[in-house]
């Protein structure tokens, strides 16, 4: 078991204090080196403090902070055991920029700093996916669409954009899917998911979102990444959302 220290830094958070969700799995699923993974996010992961990964190469890994608490929990699985899912029709580009125009963030956002989604982020800062209403699909409800242009400062060798950043745009569209037209703080529980292909720098790429179940205090969604021209899958993930039962609001603050 390979053991790091680490410091993740304040620009990859979601909540101000605390790292965005989809970024701090796909942290764990860079240290494990996997294509396809379940994360369990049991704690929020602090931005700007000494955090330990733990990893075994192609299998499985954690984080801790720095008194051991398990703060999130990684297995790893394989491509082919990854569910097949029905998939919406994805949209030409500029329909999906036009939708984009009409993201819920732009009016109301618990987090409007987070990395991902966070309509105060400047461009080569955040990630700047901004999923809107999109027209309505049978056996699709909330579907939402967003336009993706990933920049060089997301990279990770050779122009292809790091795991931890697709994990990250595998995250926040879900969650305006979860609550679309009942806006409610949520925070991401439990992503699974697989990566096709992934993205490059400078090129364009279409991200969809919709909701699969609705419970007392949880919502199940899916996310999926598709390529602006061919319209193939790159990635896609299915996740969990909760409503905190206790949230510290100082964590809203940037």
């Amino acid at each position: 078991m390979k053991v790091d220290n680490m410091i993740l830094s304040q620009r990859f958070c979601g909540p101000p204090k605390t790292g965005n969700g989809g970024f701090t799995a796909g942290i764990l699923v860079e240290a494990v080196g996997t294509n396809a993974a379940e994360i369990r996010l049991l704690s929020p992961t602090p931005v700007e403090t000494s955090i330990i990964l733990e990893s075994k190469k192609g299998q499985q890994g954690a984080i801790y902070d720095d008194s051991k608490k398990i703060l999130a929990t990684l297995k790893s699985i394989s491509v082919e055991d990854f569910p097949d899912y029905k998939l919406p029709t994805v949209p030409d580009l500029e329909d999906a920029k036009k939708i984009s125009a009409f993201y819920p963030g732009f009016t109301t956002h618990p987090f409007p700093t987070c990395f991902v989604c966070g309509p105060k982020r400047e461009v080569n800062d955040g990630m700047r996916i901004f999923v809107g209403p999109a027209p309505k699909q049978i056996g699709f409800e909330n579907l939402m669409v967003g336009h993706w242009l990933p920049d060089e400062t997301v990279e990770s060798e050779n122009g292809i954009v790091r795991d931890a950043v697709i994990w990250g745009a595998l995250d926040c569209p879900g969650g305006f899917s979860a609550v679309l037209g009942e806006p409610q703080l949520i925070v991401l529980s439990k992503i699974c998911g697989k990566i096709i292909e992934r993205p490059k720098t400078g090129e364009n790429y279409i991200v969809m979102s919709w909701r699969l179940q609705k419970m007392s205090r949880a919502f199940k969604v899916m996310t999926a990444i598709f390529k602006s021209d061919s319209k193939s899958l790159m990635a896609i993930a299915e996740a969990l959302w909760l409503a905190p039962r206790n949230w510290d609001s100082t964590n809203q603050e940037w």
